[in-house]
């Protein structure tokens, strides 16, 4: 079974949810008399963006590639905090934010406007539900966590100027302080019963060691290296001088970083009260409701998400079995790939082409594939794309984790989720129909990586592959993620042990419980965002097909899909029905 995949740069990375967007309401409240509802609103969320990035050096690098493009000029160097008072203060922030926003006047905005208003009304609704959860939040694990996706961002840290330069520098300057505040919130949340369990602490503290285990040969020297020799205007005597201070810089501040929070970590280990799932903490139930609402953007009860995805594996698992029926030798003989490409770069060519009948043309952008440094391979998703800049979608990356162990045909499907039609599609077409730039600060796991999940699926149709055995890899694969997404709610709302969770995969004839039972302990509803992502568009094309009947064009609801663009689930389906209302 695969990894959870982690598949665009996390913009908000290193700021818990509740706490981004630090922001003054006065300004807007000034302008409300000097310009017309749709102009305020305007201005309203270009601050506000512009203040969040200004509250994050990262986030500021790898939304905008001009920052003074949007009246960002002068800024100081910062990684952010994740002090726990500084968290907690966060949360009258956003009060007076929703505030200020519920004093637009509704019916007075355009449609992009109301659009986004829907969005930030729903985003902020949902993050208010989390103020009696500040402890709870979890930025560390062994996959997704900080210390894991933080050196991967940095090392794409692209150099187009010395202010890039100094800028990255800057933010090497400060990881010791600002893993120091991870460590002060791990405390904080060891004081009050709800640290991790020790397995999950162990792997953390072990995957840091490996980041460190070569100082001197650590990547980020070697990137960085690369990068400076790259970029034209520089004297051989400045990128020297250039090289030197980062090597300083990883081997005063970065490589100690990790030595503190290692030390760190060791000391709270066994500290932890709860080596099960969230339900077992005071409180968790309710906090897991939420992270299921914030995480897939479906804001339907627990249980009734949990009967939709028992419904779909019911039905999957009798398709399963029909197959097999019809063609009892299918199990034995089943080819995973033929003819097809065999190199990441031809995949995604190949998939560009072939998906041209069901979804709209894309922006035409370039792509590399790149491959995830030996030394985190054991630690890091199968794969992950980096979101390029607002304003320059044309460069995008892709990295691939060559330690998965990929066969081609995991590969290909995989690189559809990736890439065509998956998030790097999604995001440069997206990109082009949104005009708010708030809106690419604001995360919605299961519209993108449902989405992702979605195409996956469409994507076993594509491979050179016959079709009952695409069918029978796709539907085992649905099986699988369904089996997951199942689990993830009853280890977390349920109370499986891992007992209860090996007894339930041995059923299947699955293996490995206890690694698999660690990977949903240490990232609670993460697969749920792929699933139920996933079933939440399909239903949607469904239920757009059967109002549309003959008249329903695949191609043409992709697009629509597309043109809204990453939303909850409740305001893409208010839209799309909108949309096909007005169509007909």
């Amino acid at each position: 079974m695969r990894k959870p995949k982690l598949s665009t740069v996390l913009r908000l990375l290193l700021i818990p949810a509740a706490a981004f967007l630090i922001f003054s309401v006065c300004f807007y409240i000034h302008k409300r008399s000097e310009a017309g509802e749709n102009e305020k609103f305007t201005d309203f969320t270009t601050n506000m963006f512009c203040q969040e990035l200004l509250g994050n050096t990262l986030n500021l690098h790898y939304t905008v590639s001009d920052p003074t493009m949007y009246g960002i000029q002068d800024y100081q160097v910062t990684l952010g905090s994740a002090e726990p008072a500084a968290l907690e203060a966060s949360f009258a922030v956003l009060e007076n934010y929703q505030n200020a926003l519920h004093d637009f006047s509704y019916s007075s905005l355009s449609e992009d406007n109301q659009i986004t208003y829907d969005i930030l009304d729903a985003y902020l609704s949902t993050q208010e539900t989390s103020k009696d959860f500040l402890l709870y939040d979890e930025p560390l694990g062994p996959t997704i966590g900080t210390q894991a996706q933080l050196p991967v961002l940095l090392a794409e840290y692209s150099f187009h100027s010395i202010k890039d330069i100094e800028d990255y520098l800057g933010l090497l300057e400060q990881m010791d302080v600002y893993y120091g505040s991870l460590l002060h919130y791990e405390q904080a949340k060891s004081a009050a019963g709800l640290f991790m369990s020790s397995r999950v602490a162990d792997n953390i503290i072990a995957q840091c060691q490996a980041f460190i285990q070569n100082p001197s040969d650590n990547f980020l020297i070697t990137t960085f290296n690369a990068r400076v020799d790259a970029l034209s205007g520089l004297s051989e005597e400045q990128k020297a001088e250039y090289k030197k201070r980062n090597g300083d810089m990883v081997l005063n501040h970065v490589i100690p970083a990790y030595k503190n929070l290692i030390e760190g970590l060791t000391a709270l280990n066994g500290t932890g009260k709860n080596d099960k799932g969230l339900c077992w903490l005071p409180d968790g139930k309710a906090y897991y409701e939420y992270l299921v609402h914030q995480s897939t953007g479906c804001y339907a009860s627990v249980d009734t998400i949990q009967q939709r995805i028992q419904s779909q594996l019911t039905a999957d698992y009798q398709a399963l079995m029909d197959l097999v029926a019809q063609n009892p030798s299918i199990l034995s003989t089943a080819s995973a790939y033929t003819q097809g490409p065999s190199d990441p770069d031809g995949m995604l060519k190949d998939l560009k082409q072939k998906i041209a009948q069901d979804f709209p043309d894309p922006p035409e952008v370039n792509f590399e594939v790149k491959y995830v440094d030996s030394s985190l391979e054991d630690y890091l998703s199968p794969a992950f794309y980096l979101t390029p800049p607002i304003d320059d979608i044309t460069s995008n990356v892709i990295y691939i984790n060559r330690g998965s162990g990929y066969t081609p045909l995991e590969l290909y499907t995989t690189l559809a989720h990736e890439g065509y039609p998956g998030h790097l599609y999604q995001t440069v077409y997206s990109a082009e129909k949104t005009s708010n730039p708030m809106r690419s600060l604001l995360s919605f796991g299961g519209y993108t990586e449902g989405w992702a999940t979605y195409v996956e699926m469409y994507s076993y149709g594509l491979a050179d592959v016959k079709k009952d055995n695409a069918e029978l890899f796709r539907l085992n694969r649905s099986i699988m993620l369904g089996v997951s997404s199942l689990l993830d709610i009853a280890i977390h709302y349920h109370g499986y042990s891992r007992e209860d969770t090996a007894a339930y995969l041995e059923k299947l004839g699955l293996k490995n419980s206890d690694s698999f039972y660690d990977m949903i302990l240490e990232a609670p509803a993460n697969y749920l965002k792929y699933y139920v992502g996933y079933l939440c568009f399909s239903d949607l094309r469904d239920s757009v097909k059967k109002v549309q009947g003959e008249n329903f064009s695949l191609k043409d609801f992709h697009e629509e899909v597309l043109t809204i663009g990453p939303a909850p689930f409740s305001v893409l389906e208010k839209y799309m029905k909108k949309a096909y209302s007005n169509a007909g």
